[in-house]
């Protein structure tokens, strides 16, 4: 008998040590990655990065306009952020943005600004994707001349 009892003694000890260490971690990890996640009001900003495009709808040839891009990924933390921000200008990537874990985004809704000299009518498009779920949308738009 006191074989028995030394045996269930050290399993049930190392068995709660255990169970107390694994659900400590799952518990970190569902903080670390949907924590922030469960404030967002869609299911798409929850999950993935959408981005929106704001240029003048036109300009004069020469002229120097200012393309605002505006990101919206409520969970950026280390295991769940926004990976890259591109825009392309007439099909030609002209602007990218990178983060990783070590250099997320200064927020969770953030904006990247990139001048560009009109040559002529010109269509923009821009992505934002999340590393865990790619990208949410593809914003559009042109920009003519006047």
């Amino acid at each position: 008998m006191m074989i028995g009892e030394r045996l269930f003694s050290i399993r049930y000890t190392g068995g709660s040590t255990m169970k107390k260490i694994v659900l400590l971690l799952v518990s970190g990890l569902f903080f670390l990655a949907g924590g922030s996640a469960l404030a967002s009001k869609s299911f798409v900003r929850m999950e993935q990065a959408p981005v929106r495009l704001e240029a003048p709808a036109n300009a004069t040839q020469g002229q120097k306009i200012k393309i605002k891009l505006f990101v919206s990924h409520s969970a950026n933390n280390f295991f769940h952020h926004t990976k890259l921000v591109t825009l392309t200008i007439n099909g030609q990537e002209a602007a990218r943005w990178e983060f990783s874990g070590s250099s997320l985004p200064e927020a969770a809704e953030f904006s990247r600004t990139f001048d560009y000299v009109m040559a002529g009518p010109i269509t923009l498009e821009s992505a934002a994707f999340c590393n865990m779920h790619g990208s949410a949308n593809t914003a559009k738009a042109t920009v003519g001349l006047q």
